[in-house]
């Protein structure tokens, strides 16, 4: 019988992407939170409290309707555009183009940063959505690898299963992606935040670079291919010598 090593060099190579994606959610946490007055963008229970917060007052509102209607957009365009690149592509791939989207989403929201320049003239609520916009169609990406690869912008589900299944007596498991992508979401906050003090302009290129080089590994992993090998024992005349040696010829 054939035997291929494709599913696993290409998980290989897949396996930066989350840790990338982790990278670039934290990256735009740690910008936006400076520049637009400690707000997080890449999830969404800060914008549901000041939703919360600012019932009654349509100014208080606005932050956290754009927040969450950008987010709520990128999940539907996010999910749409996987599932019918999925009917011609293989998974990753399909993670590949909507990541593209959100490159594109990303582009946008980093030409109207420079734009706005050092102080961030441009109005801050449909900067706010145009980031959100893009951790949806994030979020609706990573949804098609299955829970192993996500979430990447939002870390509450992750250090609940994560330390659960450490001492979960019915089973322990370990999961190092989940402390890896936890990890690189902290130290990316922390590099971009100190960054925006020195380069505001230039900050924005950090969550840009890291997701395009997550999509450039998701197209890499849909069309990594491998010769396809034969197992020693499954060679033909190995086949045959061990069909001697046990009596089976």
């Amino acid at each position: 019988m054939l035997s291929t090593d494709h599913d696993s060099r290409t998980a290989r190579i897949f396996a930066a992407v989350p840790l990338l994606l982790a990278a670039a959610a934290g990256a735009l946490d740690g910008a936006s939170f400076t520049a637009f007055h400690d707000v997080v963008v890449s999830a969404m229970t800060g914008s549901f409290v000041a939703l919360g917060r600012g019932l009654g007052s349509a100014p208080a509102l606005a932050p956290a309707a754009w927040a969450l209607g950008g987010y709520v957009m990128g999940l539907v365009a996010g999910t749409v555009t996987a599932g019918l690149a999925e009917r011609r592509l293989p998974a990753r791939g399909a993670v590949g183009v909507t990541l593209g989207l959100e490159l594109a989403v990303l582009s946008a929201f980093g030409l109207a940063w420079l734009l706005g320049g050092p102080g961030h003239t441009f109005p801050v609520e449909p900067m706010i959505g145009t980031a959100t916009l893009a951790m949806g169609l994030q979020g609706a990406a990573l949804r098609r690898v299955g829970p192993a690869g996500t979430p990447t912008n939002y870390f509450t589900g992750v250090v609940t299963n994560w330390v659960s299944g450490m001492v979960d007596p019915a089973g322990r498991s370990w999961n190092p992606g989940a402390g890896a992508r936890i990890a690189v979401f902290v130290v990316a906050v922390a590099a971009t935040g100190s960054l925006h003090q020195v380069l505001p302009v230039g900050v924005v290129a950090v969550p840009m670079t890291l997701v395009a080089a997550a999509t450039a590994l998701a197209a890499a992993a849909a069309r990594s291919r491998r010769p396809v090998g034969l197992r020693p024992d499954d060679r033909p005349a190995d086949r045959a010598r061990s069909m001697v040696a046990t009596g089976r010829a």
